[in-house]
């Protein structure tokens, strides 16, 4: 089941992709100067560095700081989870 803004669907197959994404914290956005749903460049360092395009930086009360991409995404770059990452733009 797949439930969004828009209403929900059941799906008997499939599977869905998230966009690239970060989870701000209100405090922390406003920090920074980041809005909800607005779209940022994100390098990571190491062996494989790459500047992921199109991150959506998604603000709530309720969110930890936190950027969510895909498996094929992180092992392009090396990337695991703890690494750290710089928001370029």
């Amino acid at each position: 089941k797949v439930i969004g803004p828009a209403g929900e669907v059941v799906l008997e197959q499939g599977v869905i992709v998230a966009a690239r994404h970060i989870h701000f914290h209100t405090q922390d956005a406003a920090k920074w100067g980041i809005q909800d749903k607005q779209k940022l460049k994100v390098k990571v360092p190491g062996e494989r560095p790459l500047v992921f395009e199109d991150v959506i930086a998604r603000v709530s009360d309720s969110f930890a700081l936190d950027m969510h991409i895909d498996t094929d995404e992180a092992n392009a770059a090396g990337v695991k989870t703890g690494d750290l990452a710089e928001i370029i733009d």
